[in-house]
Parts: C-alpha cells; sequence; structure tokens
C-alpha cells in the first residue's frame, strides 16, 4: 500500500458552482512516483511531467494530483469529497500494486478543446445531431455529452478524411471512439 490516507485539510466553495465545494487535501506520502502509472490509465488525464501535476475528471468533479497535494472542485459536499478521495486512494493503491504490469506514462496530453474538434466537422449546421449549430456539438462532444455516432454528416464519402483525423483527435486525447465510427465507408 502506498497511500495509508488522504487528509482534507481545507474546504472552501466552489468557484465555478456556488452550490459545490472545493477542497485541498494531503496524502500520507509522496505521489511523485505514482503519478506516470495513474496517467497511463487514466485516458483523459492531464500530466504535466515537468511540473508533476496530474489532472483529471471524475463525473462532474476535477481533481488535481501533485506529490504532497491534491485538490477538486465541484464536489457536491464534504461527505462527496470524502468518497471522492476514498476512491482516489484506493486507485492509486491499486495502480501501484499493478506498476509492474503498467507502462508508465510520461507524456503530457492535451485537453481536448471544442474548437479542435469543431475544426473537423461539417460546419454545416444541419440540425441531424440535434443541435442547432456545428459548434453546439462539438462543445457537446468535447465534453462527452454527445457521441461522434450523433453526426450523420461525418459517414458520407466526402467528409472521410475529416473523419480520420477526428477519430485520430479523439483516440489521442483518450477518448473512446465507436468501431462504427472508426471504419471508413465503402
Amino acid at each position: 500500500m502506498l497511500v495509508e490516507t488522504i487528509e482534507i485539510t481545507h474546504v472552501l466553495p466552489c468557484l465555478a458552482d456556488h452550490t459545490k465545494i472545493r477542497f485541498h487535501a494531503v496524502p500520507s506520502t509522496d505521489l511523485r512516483e505514482a503519478l506516470p502509472y495513474l496517467n497511463a490509465i487514466l485516458p483523459r488525464a492531464t500530466y504535466n511531467h515537468a511540473a508533476l501535476t496530474l489532472t483529471f475528471s471524475r463525473e462532474h468533479r476535477i481533481i488535481c494530483v501533485s506529490p504532497h497535494l491534491i485538490t477538486g472542485a465541484k464536489a457536491d459536499n464534504l461527505q462527496d469529497a470524502v468518497t471522492l478521495l476514498d476512491w482516489l486512494k484506493d486507485l492509486v493503491n491499486d495502480t501501484w500494486a499493478r506498476r509492474g504490469e503498467i507502462v508508465p506514462n510520461y507524456e503530457r496530453r492535451e485537453r481536448l478543446t471544442a474548437l479542435a474538434v469543431y475544426k473537423l466537422l461539417p460546419g454545416t449546421n444541419c440540425r441531424r445531431c440535434g443541435l442547432l449549430t456545428c459548434l453546439a456539438f462539438a462543445v457537446e462532444l468535447a465534453a462527452e455529452r454527445r457521441s461522434v455516432m450523433q453526426c450523420p454528416p461525418l459517414f458520407e464519402a466526402p467528409l472521410a478524411p475529416k473523419r480520420r483525423l477526428l477519430v485520430e483527435l479523439l483516440t489521442g486525447a483518450g477518448y473512446e471512439v465507436p468501431s462504427a465510427f472508426s471504419t471508413p465507408e465503402s
């Protein structure tokens, strides 16, 4: 076991949502060596090896892990923060126990932005996805509230090059891409 406890030291109002809280917590041990392993198993984490930070989301909550400090935002309340940190402690300990099976990842993954997604969408604002604009769809896709499968024009032959680039972008950012989307049309 690498981490025995994670103790909350500060609870503050969340800046992004006044109905939530943010917190600071201290792990019982230095997490520096575990960060590249966590980066390898958390597909949408943003890791900065130079700064030794790993940031990721769990549902609507945001967690940033550094060697001696864990910060969180958008926790529902103190009990939610405690539950989240218990989950994180178990994840760190399980990952550390399996580190012999995991290839550590020291690469920095960039967050997927709506603008990057938008550039690869049809740009027709056809509304076949159920939204008013391709930009609105890009925002929802980047936030993982929509699937690429909901954009029918991407399956049309003229958009095959954009589709291939979008698959690369999504998979590179750690998003799961349905096999039907990544298969070129015949």
